[in-house]
């Protein structure tokens, strides 16, 4: 079996996904030095006999695992397998290997009983995406109760931008600019977005320490809804984030209208 040595003292686990690939450009930006499973063959991170097999880590940010609610409903099992799964298998390695872990998280609210949401808002997830990753927070509760591994958890509220998959709201969006009429599901519900160079500044700020018509981007879009509200929809996401820009001195810096903007000149290019 092949041995992984993370020398570069931060092991990215999930860089070849979404959120990953922009941690990683983050970190190449900012000189750190980083090893990703992903460039190895023979590492399965659901499988500890492949993970035990990783060292050299001083920290490790963990945003690997299936990420998507509706695809929960239709694949619960990948997803409660999965998230809980790759998550216990990193706790344990920083328990082996005294290293600290970042945890890429998601909204675990539910129905909202205030807005914003913050921290002391009660968990009740509403569908198998947000019941898996609340899992894993909670091994990750676990493993720094009962066994000190340092752990930050960051609760990341619908990112966007370059490299999403084309099922996700935005890049929905962007398709329908291009062809100037956008078929949405229901106009009801309200998110906060968060761009994904701003969630990785983030994460990488946690390593620190421990209508029927509108103008999208300047173009003419025809927008229609199908009225069919997706299951276990929430209407209203709003993010209360004063306690990271408390703790990590961190701001979103890039906002929707600008996010979208970035994504059509590219697409436009």
């Amino acid at each position: 079996m092949p041995v992984m040595n993370a020398t570069g003292a931060v092991l990215l686990a999930g860089g070849s996904g979404f959120i990953g690939r922009a941690v990683a450009r983050v970190l190449e930006r900012q000189g750190v030095c980083f090893e990703t499973p992903e460039r190895h063959s023979g590492i399965d991170l659901c499988d500890w006999e492949s993970v035990q097999e990783l060292d050299g880590m001083e920290a490790m940010v963990h945003v690997a695992g299936q990420a998507s609610a509706p695809l929960s409903w239709e694949a619960p099992h990948s997803f409660y397998r999965e998230n809980p799964l790759i998550t216990l298998n990193l706790l344990e390695l920083a328990r082996l290997r005294n290293a600290r872990l970042i945890l890429g998280s998601s909204y675990v609210y539910g129905v909202p009983k205030y807005l914003p949401d913050d921290e002391a808002h009660p968990v009740n997830p509403s569908n198998p995406y947000m019941a898996s990753t609340f899992m894993a927070e909670q091994l990750c509760a676990a493993y720094a109760r009962d066994f000190g591994v340092p752990v930050t958890a960051l609760r990341i509220f619908n990112a966007f931008g370059p490299g999403q998959r084309g099922d996700f709201l935005i890049p929905t969006v962007i398709e329908g600019v291009r062809r100037g009429a956008l078929l949405l599901r229901d106009p009801h519900p309200r998110r906060d977005f968060v761009h994904v160079d701003d969630v990785a500044e983030a994460v990488v700020a946690a390593l620190r320490l421990q209508g029927s018509g509108l103008t999208i981007g300047g173009r003419p879009v025809d927008v229609s809804y199908i009225s069919e509200p997706r299951r276990g929809e929430i209407d209203d996401v709003v993010a209360d984030v004063s306690k990271a820009a408390r703790l990590l001195g961190w701001t979103p810096r890039i906002t929707l209208e600008e996010g979208i903007r970035k994504l059509l000149a590219e697409d436009a290019g």
